[in-house]
């Protein structure tokens, strides 16, 4: 399962129509299609049932759907938090300093943080 798989199966769940997802995602409509069915098949269920004449997600598809929109979304958030921990925007700063230095040193650098 790729993150390209369920961000595609999340686009065709909102639109409900192949050609529209498919350009949403930057593919094919054939090639959308075979993401999808690729994913069924790797979840033994049906997401959505189609004809020529609609597409409606299916009661799996819409349990999957909500499960995926919530994997997604802190998948995004723990790459965020990564982009700032390497940022430095975020994380722990440690600070070693030998006791003459404390009073020196130490003690203005933290009142300027503060």
């Amino acid at each position: 399962m790729e993150l390209t798989q369920l961000r595609s199966f999340l686009v065709l769940a909102e639109t409900l129509h192949f050609s529209r997802a498919a350009e949403r995602v930057h593919l094919s409509q054939p090639a959308l299609s075979l993401q999808i069915r690729a994913l069924e098949a790797e979840l033994g269920v049906r997401l959505f049932e189609r004809n020529r004449r609609k597409t409606e997600i299916t009661e799996a598809g819409v349990v999957f759907r909500d499960e995926v929109a919530t994997a997604l979304a802190a998948i995004e958030h723990a790459s965020a938090r990564a982009r700032q921990a390497a940022a430095g925007k975020i994380g722990c700063l440690r600070i070693g300093f030998i006791s003459t230095a404390a009073a020196l040193v130490v003690a203005p650098l933290v009142t300027s943080w503060a």
